[in-house]
């Protein structure tokens, strides 16, 4: 809190020193009389005027820019002012909700304003009906003109971004997006980049969860990720990549039959994982509008998130009245889509597969196998299906076999598929699809790997 200054207005700025790119998307949204300060509002006018002329935002243009009589003002200088305004930007509020406070409090303003002046020209006698009428509908049309969102980027500021983004891949020796930590993965699918929206859909004990603990962690060492999962507390889901740094057996840390010198490898091996920027929320509010408000809520306290992770799609709540299983797995694919897009983040929704895939009597997997099929296909940037066929058929065929010939068919597809996963690219919006690759897959540590290395990653776990 800076004492005499609307904590609102303080935060709002504050966040827009942190975030230079956004001046261009406020400077029209947000009014002037939203700032009921002076100092506030002399720098937002500020702002607004480095953002019209393309100067990036920053203390020493603002320094140059405002012109303010500090003593007036009762502030040390305007650099110490916009210091502190970006230390008091750690609240949960992100820009779009601090931006929506102050054009409702300006919108108050303005027709608490007009209100005014209106009864004042009736008790003078000076407006009839009919003028009274005319001043009314202009008034509210010219609100709503104020408040209609700017429509479209320019082409020359897109480039800026695009540009921006080339030089900070060469400033850090980084190409664009992530990749996935196995490089057979990466040949399959591509970079995972932001605004992607990516479907991994798989089996239920196939590992699915696992790989995406893995793929979390692995892009965690550059940015921040976020989990959010109906199923597992983050306790739940830390224990298991405990369970794999460590080497001791889930099954003894379930039943408690630990012994000191394994707790003590659980203790050093979650010193590990101290630093790495892999989080977790457990909810059992999967609304598609709870989703997004954790989103925001996660960029605004770590400043970036490198990805999120939806565990699953199936517990996602579009919504929308009146669904069946498979409707609502495609409207929570197209919204999370578009919400990948608005809020500039990677979003990778994990997926079952339906029962028909251990009916069927063959170790394929197929996007049909999946809840909505070629209709969740449309709306992602990328889809890649996974599943072991060893589990399939150590679970289902090989008990099931009805002969001894069928028997030893599906022993010999067991041994040939023992540690070992395979990945079928079924949509790469940036390359193509229809291809696929085997991985190696570790049991005690729940990974996967690349077979050529002959064991797990240890930036996997």
């Amino acid at each position: 809190m800076i004492d005499g200054f609307p904590d609102i207005e303080c935060e709002f700025l504050g966040l827009m020193l942190q975030d230079k790119t956004s001046i261009n998307a406020y400077r029209t949204r947000v009014p002037e009389e939203a700032f009921t300060n002076h100092v506030t509002r002399t720098i937002w006018q500020g702002m607004c005027a480095l953002g019209a002329s393309g100067t990036d935002l920053s203390v020493p243009a603002l320094r140059e820019t405002v012109t303010l009589n500090v003593e007036q003002a009762r502030i040390p200088s305007v650099p110490s002012f916009l210091m502190a305004c970006m230390q008091q930007a750690k609240g949960d509020l992100g820009l779009d909700e601090l931006a929506e406070i102050l054009c409702e409090r300006a919108l108050k303003t303005q027709i608490s304003t007009f209100a005014g002046d209106l009864m004042k020209k009736i008790t003078d006698g000076r407006a009839g009906a009919e003028e009274i009428a005319l001043d009314g509908s202009a008034f509210l049309a010219n609100l709503a003109a104020a408040r209609r969102p700017v429509v479209g980027q320019s082409i020359h500021d897109a480039g800026k971004e695009a540009i921006r983004q080339m030089e900070e891949a060469q400033r850090t020796g980084q190409t664009r997006g992530h990749d996935w930590g196995i490089r057979s993965l990466d040949d399959l699918m591509g970079r995972i980049v932001m605004g992607d929206f990516g479907l991994l859909i798989g089996p239920s004990g196939h590992g699915k969860s696992a790989f995406a603990r893995g793929l979390a962690n692995h892009i965690a060492k550059r940015e921040p990720v976020l989990t959010i999962s109906a199923e597992e507390a983050p306790a739940d889901i830390s224990m298991k990549d405990l369970s794999a740094r460590s080497g001791v057996s889930s099954q003894a840390i379930e039943a408690n039959t630990i012994n000191e010198a394994e707790f003590e490898a659980l203790v050093v091996a979650n010193q590990q994982q101290h630093g790495l920027q892999s989080f977790f929320e457990y909810t059992d509010d999967m609304r598609i509008s709870n989703i997004e408000a954790l989103i925001r809520a996660f960029k605004h306290r770590h400043g970036a998130c490198g990805a999120v992770f939806v565990d699953t799609i199936d517990d996602i709540d579009p919504e929308e009245p009146r669904l069946g299983m498979t409707e609502r797995v495609i409207m929570s694919c197209r919204k999370l889509d578009k919400l990948a897009t608005k809020l500039r983040v990677p979003i990778i929704g994990l997926g079952q597969v339906k029962t028909i895939y251990n009916d069927r009597t063959d170790i394929t997997l197929r996007l049909s196998d999946s809840y909505g099929g070629q209709a969740v296909r449309n709306k992602a940037s990328w889809v890649v299906l996974m599943h072991r066929p060893q589990k399939k058929l150590g679970d289902v065929l090989i008990p099931g076999a009805s002969t001894e010939v069928e028997r030893l068919k599906w022993k010999g597809e067991y041994d040939t598929w023992k540690d070992k996963a395979e990945f079928i690219c079924a949509k790469r919006r940036r390359g193509p699809d229809g291809r696929n690759t085997k991985t190696g897959w570790s049991g005690p540590a729940t990974a996967f790997f690349d077979l050529d290395d002959g064991g797990p990653m240890e930036d996997m776990f």
